[in-house]
Parts: C-alpha cells; sequence; structure tokens
C-alpha cells in the first residue's frame, strides 16, 4: 500500500484546521493519503481534481468537496487557484458516531426534506464561513477567536443536518473500517507526542505484540511509527515557531525531540531548508 497517511493537528486552541492550498501557483499533485478527520476543500478560484482509487472529480471554482475519514485520495491542480481545506477531527462528531465510530458525509446528498433553495444556502454558508475563519485567523482583534467559533460551529450544524448519510456507501465504509484499526493508537500519540514514546511502551498499551503493531504501522500509516511521531511533533514544533516565543532548541525539547539536529533534520526532509532559513523567511516576507 502506497498510501500516505497525513498526520492533521488543530490549530491552538482551536478544534480543527484550517489553511490554504499549498499547490495554489498550479503544476501540482499532492499524492495519495488518508487522515481521520473529515476535510471540507473549497475553492474560490481555479480548479481541483481531487483522485480517489475508483474515481476522478473535479471541484470548480464556488464549490466545495468533503472528504471523509479514511478516505484515501490526492489532488491535482493544473493551473493556478485560490482554495481552503478545513480538517475536522472525527471526535468532533462523537455524538453522531454509528456504532463503529464512524461518520459519512456527502457534498451533493440531498434528504426528501430539502429543496434545491435550501441546499444552496447551505453550500454559500459553508463557502462564506471557511473563507471567514482563515480571514480572522490572521487578526488580533479581541473577541476574533469566538467570531472564529461562530463560524465553525455554523459549519458543523450544516455538516450534521445536511451533508450527513445515515447510510453510507459500503465498499467506503468497509475500506474504512480497516483503516480505523490504528485509529486509538495515533490518537493516543497525538495526545503524548511530547512523552517518551517506543514502539513497545504502545504495543503494551494497547495489547499487541511489537511485530504486530509495527507491521500496523506499515500497512495503514505507510510509514514506520517514529516517522509517524516525528511528523506530530514536527507540526507542533511549527506552531511555536511561528508564535515566535520559542528559540529552535526550546521548542525541539517542548514537542519531543531530544535536540534541536532532530528537529532540524524532520524539518528539512519535510520543507527543504533548515528551521533557521524558515524563521529567517517568516521574517523577510513580515
Amino acid at each position: 500500500m502506497n498510501y500516505e497517511h497525513e498526520v492533521v493537528v488543530p490549530g491552538k486552541g482551536m478544534p480543527f484546521k484550517i489553511d490554504r492550498f499549498e499547490g495554489d501557483m498550479g503544476n501540482y499533485i499532492r499524492k495519495p493519503h488518508w487522515h481521520n478527520s473529515i476535510e471540507i476543500f473549497a475553492v474560490y478560484s481555479g480548479h481541483l481534481d481531487f483522485i480517489y482509487t475508483d474515481r476522478t472529480q473535479r471541484v470548480e471554482a464556488n464549490d466545495f468537496i468533503i472528504i471523509n475519514s479514511n478516505e484515501v485520495h490526492s489532488v491535482k491542480a493544473n493551473k493556478e487557484n485560490d482554495a481552503l481545506y478545513l480538517q475536522i477531527p472525527i471526535t468532533e462528531f462523537k455524538n453522531y458516531l454509528n456504532v463503529d465510530k464512524y461518520i459519512f458525509f456527502e457534498k451533493d446528498f440531498k434528504t426528501e426534506n430539502q429543496d434545491d433553495c435550501d441546499k444552496s444556502k447551505s453550500d454559500t454558508s459553508v463557502l462564506k464561513n471557511m473563507r471567514r475563519i482563515y480571514d480572522l485567523m490572521g487578526t488580533d482583534e479581541d473577541g476574533h477567536e469566538y467570531q472564529m467559533l461562530s463560524s465553525y460551529y455554523e459549519i458543523m450544524y450544516d455538516m450534521v443536518n445536511v451533508y450527513r448519510q445515515t447510510k453510507p456507501n459500503e465498499i467506503m465504509y468497509k475500506s474504512a473500517k480497516a483503516m480505523l484499526r490504528l485509529s486509538p493508537v495515533t490518537d493516543y500519540i497525538k495526545m503524548h507526542y511530547a512523552e517518551e514514546i517506543s514502539l513497545k511502551s504502545l504495543s503494551d498499551e494497547f495489547g499487541y505484540t511489537v511485530e504486530h503493531l509495527s507491521r500496523m504501522f506499515q500497512r495503514y500509516a505507510g510509514i514506520n511509527y517514529k516517522s509517524y511521531i516525528s511528523e506530530v511533533r514536527l507540526d507542533h514544533a511549527i506552531e511555536l515557531l511561528d508564535r515566535g516565543d520559542k528559540t529552535i532548541s526550546e521548542a525541539a525539547f517542548e514537542v519531543g525531540f531530544s535536540d534541536s539536529r532532530s528537529l532540524a533534520k524532520v524539518f528539512e526532509k519535510r520543507y527543504g531548508m533548515l528551521p533557521s532559513e524558515y524563521l529567517k523567511n517568516q521574517k523577510s516576507d513580515s
């Protein structure tokens, strides 16, 4: 299985993660991957192609797509575009999960009680609220976080009442259930990332043998457990560096890296530059 598991870390103080799509200049392909979170991809200009194992779906300007938990997909951007993605941990829907702790959404799904006008209003509302959340993220205005949460919960309301399906696609459902086997382990890592975590301690925590858990990471996440932990720690380290109140060494130790060199190695592998170069670029941009 050549699918990469994407680590999703919610923004500081928020129950979600929102950001601009990194392929905005076009000529870009995000390779096949999956994540536990529900993802809404909103396109405001240009278009994006979402490639699944069994189909390709184009999303045009002023439209969006909902990607379900553990749904393998890739993203292709042929031309310049303006797009945002909102990632929502599946635990945010805990009151609506089925017996297998799963929930399924479909953007173009319409219930018998919905008319086209109501559906169109909900679609427009999601696009507007995502843009509002993203724009507010860059402000220091008092109370902006409450405005962000207000827009977020409007989206959550529509997700549950407009886009949720009670009878998911059976093939997708079976695939997602297989992926869910690793979710308790990855959730544990996200909570304890700053601690010393070994494959042995993880195996003991969940009642697996070391060999079996190692195979689970390779099969469902496509990477080994050390790489997965490093990716989680890196996301938290970047948050600390972006805030500007931690040195590289302080950020490394706070998130669980043994030293700044370990952080720099993982950072350079992902971004092609050292943390010091990244901070220098951040200062020049501001």
